[in-house]
């Protein structure tokens, strides 16, 4: 069979069957008559396409009797990862980029994952690997072969949704590489099922100065690494080699683009397809403009990777002027979100029981009672931020709060 199984136990949530949208509106803003179809994968359970991979690694992982996964990832994997190991009763440890969108940090959390925080992710790959081999936790990673399997389905469903007929060209975001692959390989076992005669022309999209597999593919050297959208920002992608293999095969091509061309993407999806999507997801619309002032295919789709309102600070930038006029263009967080912050910081300084964790917020200009500021501390212990390290004092007790190893973690990366 093309997929795996013979597994006792399938770890779902509903992913897979997303919607194929004919971009119409997008079509008329573009001013062409071509078949325009964007695949929306923001429609998986935790809003990104790699829920289909992580589903059937998962599966795997609990076919194999382990106790706990582990994955490095951006952002996306990591939301994935941890909701998957939650349904599936497995402990997760997420290794996570400092540079996360805010959306997925919470995702992680609120499904239990403990997270580590890395600067390089190449090393960190190399650690859990180790660690491993040595009995820790299995890692599902986005070379992860079982990983690809599940991803591959896209081109499955491509096939089912066009009714057989594959658009000449496939526009996909690169940051690992997994997903130009999977494409790819499912594309190939269409052909190989003698479903189809030829594949589509598979074209990678990155972003400048983050574009190590571009760069690969036509034999350029950047010269310095930019950190932009963290699912794209990838110095060292796993499937590299099988990204640009994939590429090559297929007759496509690599393109890298703008920030500023994928966020006015973004406003283009929005305004004409009523689409919300991440920005890696909007860089397929910028690589769409630029392939279509070159040729006259027959049908393209573009993969829209993820949820945009995991990534809340984009969209803050980009209402920004909107909101001046309504006169609120300082919502960015709300008060709670702040003075939670807040009282992490100030457990951080010493500042560790109640009285002393007033006097630190009011000299941040936060004023609150002392029951709100228990409720706070309440609430921040049920999220596993903090913890009660000690009781001191006779008669009228002083409870004495600690970071977690999840509230450093939250704390430096909301800091």
């Amino acid at each position: 069979g093309y997929l795996p199984h013979s597994y006792t136990s399938i770890v779902s949530l509903g992913e897979g069957l997303t919607f194929m949208h004919r971009a119409t509106g997008l079509e008329k803003f573009l001013g062409i008559e071509k078949n325009v179809f964007l695949k929306d994968e923001s429609r998986n359970p935790t809003g990104s396409f790699v829920d289909r991979g992580v589903s059937v690694a998962v599966s795997h992982s609990l076919k194999l009797g382990v106790r706990g996964v582990t994955t490095v990832s951006p952002g996306n994997l990591g939301a994935s990862v941890a909701a998957y190991s939650a349904k599936a009763g497995l402990k997760s440890i997420v290794y996570l980029s400092k540079y996360v969108e805010i959306g997925k940090l919470y995702q992680i959390l609120m499904h239990g994952g403990d997270i580590e925080l890395y600067d390089n992710m190449s090393i960190t790959v190399g650690m859990v690997y180790h660690e491993y081999l040595r009995g820790g936790p299995y890692p599902i990673l986005s070379d992860h072969p079982y990983y690809i399997e599940g991803i591959k389905t896209i081109s499955y469903e491509l096939y089912e949704e066009l009714g057989g007929n594959l658009p000449e060209f496939v526009v996909a975001p690169m940051g690992n590489g997994a997903l130009i692959f999977s494409l790819w390989k499912g594309f190939w076992e269409l052909k190989e099922m003698g479903l189809v005669e030829d594949i589509p022309r598979l074209v990678g999209v990155q972003f400048k100065g983050s574009s190590r597999i571009v760069d690969e593919l036509y034999g350029r050297q950047e010269s310095s690494f930019l950190r932009s959208a963290p699912e794209l920002s990838i110095d060292e992608p796993l499937n590299l080699k099988h990204a640009i293999y994939a590429i090559k095969d297929s007759e496509g091509y690599g393109i890298a683009i703008d920030m500023p061309e994928a966020t006015e993407s973004l406003r283009i999806l929005s305004s004409y397809e009523g689409l919300i999507v991440e920005l890696a997801a909007a860089s397929t619309v910028t690589a769409l403009k630029k392939i279509i002032n070159h040729y006259t295919p027959d049908g393209i789709v573009c993969i829209l990777t993820g949820y945009g309102l995991k990534d809340p600070a984009t969209f803050r930038e980009l209402t920004k002027s909107a909101r001046r006029k309504l006169g609120i263009e300082g919502l960015q967080r709300s008060a709670i979100g702040r003075t939670k912050l807040s009282i992490l910081k100030a457990i951080e300084d010493g500042y560790n029981y109640g009285y002393s964790i007033m006097k630190f917020l009011r000299s941040r200009n936060i004023n609150l009672s002392m029951p709100t500021i228990y409720q706070h501390l309440s609430e921040l212990e049920e999220m596993g931020l903090i913890r009660v390290a000690a009781t001191t004092g006779i008669g009228r007790k002083r409870i004495i709060y600690k970071l977690t190893d999840r509230g450093f973690s939250v704390l430096r990366a909301l800091s």
